[in-house]
């Protein structure tokens, strides 16, 4: 069963896959890896702010009281003045036991605001199920595609994270070689440097060489 741990290693590793500045923040009672992603736009520069953290009960109070938290620490990170020069996007996401007034916020069709957007994710992985609003509104449709884009990418269903960290275990079980001594395995390339058979072409003064002899039928050189 895929653990809210688990969970979490996935959303970092998409995070830093998609290009984002992947941190460690302490918001509120939660430690949270925070993704940072800066897009231009025309004329704009967007922010985006993909912040996820573990709790063992997530209920709306809970969600709204984080993403509250989250959004603030994400205005502190904008680039440029929002409304004129930049747009904030803030998703921000709880993974744990998800109760049901949770879902039903974090599905609920997000307020337009000036200037940006902030989306709640719950993700149940106990259940197999990711809550978000993922809908589409009239006003800045073309954003709101690449909001949903970022979010179903950086907050994938349980299922399918759980595929990732499966094939993850797998390569990295695959990619390890298997300890047989202090040889390895034949034609294991041994760890740190290399032995010297010999010494290089101009490592310390020529030796002494080998006699010369004339060929057969020639005197010797210098008679």
């Amino acid at each position: 069963m895929l653990t809210p741990e688990q969970y979490l290693q996935v959303v970092a590793e998409r995070v830093v896959r998609s290009g984002g500045r992947l941190n460690t923040v302490q918001i509120g009672p939660v430690t949270a890896a925070v993704g940072l992603f800066t897009e231009s736009i025309m004329l704009s520069t967007m922010n985006y702010c993909v912040v996820a953290g573990a709790y063992p009960e997530v209920d709306a109070a809970t969600l709204q009281q984080f993403t509250g938290m989250a959004t603030q620490h994400a205005r502190a990170n904008v680039q440029g003045t929002i409304g004129w020069t930049a747009g904030s996007v803030v998703i921000c996401g709880l993974v744990g036991r998800v109760h049901p007034d949770a879902a039903q916020l974090a599905s609920a069709k997000t307020r337009n605001q000036f200037a940006g957007e902030t989306r709640m994710v719950a993700v149940d992985p106990y259940a197999g199920a990711t809550y978000a609003f993922t809908g589409g509104k009239l006003w800045g449709a073309a954003m709101h595609g690449a909001i949903n884009a970022k979010l179903t990418f950086c907050f994938p269903q349980p299922a399918e994270a759980f595929q990732q960290v499966q094939w993850q275990q797998q390569q990295a079980a695959y990619q390890q070689p298997p300890q047989s001594g202090p040889g390895g395995f034949p034609g294991q390339i041994p760890q740190g440097p290399m032995p010297q058979t010999s010494p290089p072409p101009a490592a310390g003064p020529a030796g002494p060489q080998p006699p010369h002899y004339p060929p057969p039928g020639q005197p010797p050189y210098g008679r």
